[in-house]
């Protein structure tokens, strides 16, 4: 017989300011909580998705009681908060299962061990493994572990003041958990819901960029199916007619295709007309969404991929434009010329596109003129801008051959892990001989004082929001209490007519269905602003829809009044419905207005 398990997939809160992270759920945890649920084995996985960017930063010795395992990701400058509370949970719950994975510690599992606290670390993608591998730790804790943990693929685990990592052949399947597990994130609600929506409709790349992680982690470019394709965009709809994603007054809402190449440039022939093909087939299935994803600039070279883009109601793209400079795109491997660049920016533009320029300052041949002549160029290109320095990432070629530096801006001693919180981009994190840390720091604010940045979008959206939660639970406040009060009366008078029933009798009959009749009305006059009313609305009044039922009961006790409940049961069968409806309503779809 199965055996149920709880299980939290923990993401640490964003260190970087990057309000991106926050506005798009991380799918990795989404698809590994997918692939427990379908998982066929002897446990039953109970399963909560904790975002600290959605709800708080965990205190592991309450929020972890009775957990059976702690999973925990991280990218590169959330990894201090994973590694903490790996280690506090182990302390607070020493049975407690820790599984660590994610671009930071698949390839850094040593790091990870050292500081946090780990039984296994999950190497690249894991849904084909994750339910067999909690199997094995759940079941297996004693001496004779080693011998299941070799046997599961792509995994490392420590033995023998060593590290085991076995290894895996093939690729995961970038559906082989059909739909990611949005209904398991931590509080996520019609009074809580998601910024944007989000879908992954493939993973990898067809570039090999020197600085970027995602070939290490995510080998090749591997779509989706299109039956799954579909499947997907019919769940961000329901989620959204849920109340789950935010919604805008016309019906709308935002979607972030989570991919790292959505389009590809027309010279990958294959993948190009495949998403150009689907692309047609997704009109139709997009028409409430506003869509965001990311493409190489080449795309303004393919008006029909663009049309097509249109057409399925992508609004707004992330172009990777890094640098203006032939030497320095030479240099990370970037293929693309900077002067076709400006003519396919320009083309984007005018077609209508929303384009987002992503920018990485300090490569190889930048000067401080270099970099305040790219901010100029860039703003006459793009509507917003996104910038980094540029920062070594483990897995990269940059990884070993740049220089680290301490959070003071000295050489790294030997043995000390790097300074992660300061891995966002704003600053040196290595050597370099044209600037300190310090004076990166003060380059990269000149710089982007010079930009619109993106990040700017993402806080007035969230200032947007956080007014309409105020203001919708304000209301829902007086709503509640305005119910709660009229069901109130009506139970005084339910009792009082119900009382007047056991002295009159069947005399009374006639006068009582008459009243009812007037209880029922009254509802009505409340049923709509009921059925508008969100979830907490409908639970304030729970209790008093409990006295009404006890006392509609009171009217079938007395032997003597059974033609009286008889003459007004449908009456009250009516009434009974009415509430439940009503209730189901504000608590499925309150929160849309």
């Amino acid at each position: 017989m199965s055996r149920p398990k709880r299980v939290v997939l923990f993401q640490p809160a964003s260190a970087g300011g990057n309000f991106e992270y926050v506005a798009i759920p991380r799918q990795g945890m989404l698809f590994l909580s997918g692939a427990l649920a379908q998982w066929e084995g002897p446990n039953i996985y109970e399963r909560e998705i904790w975002f600290e960017d959605r709800s708080g930063l965990m205190d592991p010795d309450k929020d972890l009681e009775g957990v059976d395992i702690l999973m925990v990701t991280a990218l590169i400058n959330e990894a201090p908060r994973g590694y903490q509370i790996a280690k506090l949970a182990k302390q607070f719950h020493p049975t407690l299962i820790t599984i660590g994975g994610g671009p930071q510690m698949s390839p850094m599992a040593q790091e990870a061990f050292n500081y946090g606290d780990f039984d296994v670390i999950v190497q690249r993608e894991g849904e084909d493994i994750i339910g067999q591998l909690s199997d094995v730790l759940l079941e297996h804790r004693g001496s004779d572990r080693d011998q299941y943990l070799a046997k599961v693929p792509g995994i490392s685990y420590r033995k023998d003041g060593g590290i085991v990592q076995t290894q895996r052949s093939g690729l995961v399947a970038p559906d082989f958990v059909e739909l990611p597990d949005f209904r398991s994130i931590k509080d996520l609600n019609s009074s809580n819901p998601m910024v944007g929506a989000v879908i992954e409709t493939i993973r990898g790349c067809t570039e090999n960029c020197t600085y970027c992680q995602v070939i290490q982690q995510f080998l090749g470019y591997r779509m989706i199916s299109r039956e799954t394709e579909f499947k997907r965009l019919a769940q961000l709809e329901e989620l959204a007619a849920d109340g789950l994603v935010h919604t805008s007054r016309n019906g709308t809402f935002q979607v972030f295709i989570s991919d790292d190449l959505h389009a590809p440039p027309k010279r990958a022939v294959k993948f190009r007309d495949e998403r150009f093909a689907r692309l047609e087939g997704w009109k139709g299935h997009t028409d409430g969404m506003n869509m965001i994803c990311q493409v190489r600039a080449e795309v303004g070279q393919d008006p029909e991929l663009i049309s097509a883009m249109q057409n399925a109601n992508i609004k707004m793209v992330y172009v990777g434009v890094e640098s203006d400079n032939a030497e320095n795109l030479i240099a990370v491997n970037k293929r693309q010329e900077p002067g076709q660049m400006h003519k396919d920016l320009h083309y984007i533009n005018d077609e209508g596109l929303t384009v987002v320029a992503m920018t990485i300052i300090g490569l190889p041949f930048d000067t401080e003129k270099s970099i305040m002549d790219l901010a100029e160029w860039v703003t006459t290109v793009s509507k917003y801008q996104t910038v980094n320095f540029l920062t070594p990432l483990p897995a990269t070629s940059n990884w070993d051959s740049l220089v680290p530096l301490d959070e003071n801006g000295d050489i790294l001693e030997e043995g000390v892990m790097r300074p992660y919180h300061l891995y966002t981009g704003r600053q040196f994190v290595h050597q370099d001989e044209r600037w300190t840390m310090q004076e990166s720091r003060d380059l990269f604010d000149r710089y982007s004082a010079q930009l619109n940045p993106v990040d700017d979008v993402y806080r007035r959206v969230f200032r947007i929001l956080r007014t309409y939660k105020l203001r919708l639970a304000a209301t829902s406040r007086d709503l509640s209490e305005t119910l709660a009060a009229k069901l109130s009366e009506t139970t005084v008078a339910l009792k009082n007519w119900s009382d007047a029933a056991s002295l009159t009798g069947l005399e009374f009959g006639e006068n009582l269905t008459e009243r009812v009749t007037e209880l029922i009305d009254q509802i009505r006059e409340v049923s709509q602003p009921l059925a508008n009313a969100r979830k907490d609305a409908a639970d304030a009044i729970g209790s008093r829809v409990n006295e009404l039922s006890d006392s509609l009961t009171l009217l079938t006790g007395p032997a003597g009044n059974r033609e009286l409940a008889l003459n007004i049961s449908g009456r009250i069968t009516e009434l009974t419905q009415l509430i439940d409806d009503t209730m189901t309503v504000s608590t499925k779809g309150g929160a849309k207005k």
